[in-house]
C-alpha cells in the first residue's frame, strides 16, 4: 500500500480539504459523529486560610472524535481514494491504521473548524453482521502541542562566560598552627 500522507495541495484534493471534513486529505463517506472537546486547566493552590488561589490557567491538547463511516458499494468522494484493497471500508481501515501506526501528525478540518498537529491516539470498529459490507469506525484524535526552542551558547564552559570578572587572585599563607593541627588529625596524634 501506498503511504497515507498526503499532498494537501494537490487537485483534487486542494479544492475539498478546507471545505468537507477529512483526515489528513481522505474524505470518507460519512461522518455519523463528531465529538470535540477543548479544556482548560486552571491552576489551584490551598492557602492558609481561605479558599484556593488561581495564578495560571493553561490550555490542555485538544481532543476530536470522528464515527466514520465506509460503504463497499459507494464510489469515492476523491477518484482513487480507498482504491486497491480488498474492499473500500478494508481499504479505509487499513490507511487510518497505517496513519496511527506512522505516528506523524495529520490535518483534520471539521465543519466547526481545523485541527493541525493531529494523532490518532484510538481506533474503534465494531465488525457484525450490519458491517460485512461496510465500516463504522470511531477515530480518537489528540493534538500534539509543537514549542520553539532557541539555544544560545554562552561559553564553552558551563560556569564560566567571557566577561566574568574572576577579581584578583593571590595564595594565602596558611598559618603554621592550623598545618601542625591538620598534620596530627592525618597522622592520628590529634588530642
Amino acid at each position: 500500500m501506498a503511504s497515507p500522507i498526503l499532498d494537501l495541495t494537490k487537485a483534487p484534493i486542494k479544492s475539498w480539504v478546507y471545505a468537507k471534513t477529512n483526515i489528513g486529505g481522505w474524505f470518507f463517506d460519512a461522518v455519523l459523529q463528531a465529538t470535540h472537546t477543548s479544556t482548560l486547566t486552571i491552576t489551584q493552590h490551598p492557602v492558609q486560610s481561605g479558599s484556593s488561589i488561581t495564578d495560571y490557567a493553561y490550555m490542555q491538547p485538544r481532543t476530536l472524535s470522528l464515527t466514520i463511516g465506509m460503504s463497499d458499494v459507494a464510489k469515492s468522494f476523491i477518484p482513487g481514494q480507498f482504491s486497491g484493497g480488498k474492499s473500500r471500508s478494508v481499504q479505509a481501515y487499513q490507511v487510518l491504521l497505517q496513519l496511527q501506526q506512522m505516528r506523524i501528525p495529520v490535518q483534520v478540518y471539521t465543519r466547526l473548524g481545523l485541527y493541525q498537529n493531529m494523532l490518532i491516539e484510538t481506533l474503534t470498529v465494531q465488525d457484525d453482521n450490519t458491517t460485512t459490507h461496510g465500516l463504522r469506525c470511531t477515530v480518537d484524535m489528540s493534538e500534539v502541542l509543537v514549542a520553539t526552542v532557541q539555544t544560545v551558547k554562552i561559553s564553552s564552559k558551563p560556569s564560566v562566560t567571557s566577561s566574568a570578572n574572576k577579581g584578583k587572585q593571590q595564595a594565602k599563607q596558611v598559618p603554621q598552627s592550623i598545618l601542625e593541627t591538620l598534620s596530627q588529625l592525618l597522622n592520628g596524634k590529634a588530642s
